[in-house]
C-alpha cells in the first residue's frame, strides 16, 4: 500500500494534471481505465483535448480568479525509496450556486491512475471536496457519473451520495460551440 496525502493542486502541478487528463482522454470508453469515477470524455484518442488546454488549465485555475479548483493525490515515497512524490490522481471542483439550497461544490472530474485504483485514493478526494464545502458554507456536493459506470456509482452511493435521476428523476443538458453561438446571436 502506497502513501497519498491529498492537497490542493499548485501552478506546478498542471503539466501532471494534464497529462492525466490526456491518459484518461485517451481510454476507450467502459472498463478501461476504471479510476475514471466520474464522466468520461475519450475514446477517440487525445484529440478530445484541445491542444491549447494546457496553458487555459493554467491560466483558469491559477490566476486571480480562478474558475476552478484542483486537488491532486500525490504518492510519497516511503523509507529508503529514491524515487520523489509523484501525482497520481486529481478532483477538479468548482463552486455553484442553487437558487434552492445556496452555495455548492461541483465536482467535474476525478481520476486516479489505473495502478493506483482500489486503494481508497478516490475516496479520499472526494472527502477532501466535501471538506472544502463546509469549509466554505456549502449545503450540496454534487457530480454527475455516466450511466455505464457503475463502479464509480456504487462508490458515491457507499459514500452516501443521493441518485437525483432515481430520486428525483433531474436530467442534464447543455449547450455548447455553435449552438451557444446561435443563442448568443454571434
Amino acid at each position: 500500500m502506497v502513501f497519498v496525502q491529498i492537497r490542493e493542486a499548485k501552478e506546478g502541478d498542471c503539466g501532471h494534471i494534464m497529462r492525466l487528463i490526456r491518459v484518461k482522454s485517451a481510454s476507450p470508453k467502459p472498463g478501461s481505465h476504471r479510476g475514471s469515477t466520474s464522466g468520461w470524455r475519450g475514446g477517440e484518442g487525445t484529440s478530445r483535448v484541445r491542444e491549447t488546454f494546457g496553458s487555459d488549465l493554467r491560466a483558469d485555475g491559477f490566476g486571480e480568479n480562478p474558475f476552478y479548483h484542483c486537488l491532486v493525490a500525490e504518492s510519497l515515497p516511503g523509507p529508503g525509496e529514491s524515487q520523489g512524490p509523484c501525482v497520481v490522481g486529481y478532483g477538479l471542483y468548482y463552486f455553484i450556486y442553487s437558487t434552492w439550497k445556496g452555495r455548492n461544490v461541483y465536482l467535474e472530474d476525478i481520476y486516479v491512475k489505473p495502478e493506483y485504483q482500489g486503494q481508497g485514493i478516490g475516496s479520499k478526494i472526494i472527502k477532501k471536496v466535501a471538506e472544502v464545502a463546509l469549509d466554505k458554507g456549502c449545503s450540496q456536493f454534487r457530480l454527475s457519473v455516466l450511466d455505464w459506470n457503475k463502479r464509480a456509482m456504487d462508490l458515491y452511493k457507499a459514500l452516501g451520495a443521493q441518485d437525483l435521476t432515481e430520486a428525483e428523476g433531474w436530467h442534464s443538458f447543455r449547450f455548447e460551440g455553435e449552438v451557444m453561438r446561435k443563442l448568443a446571436g454571434k
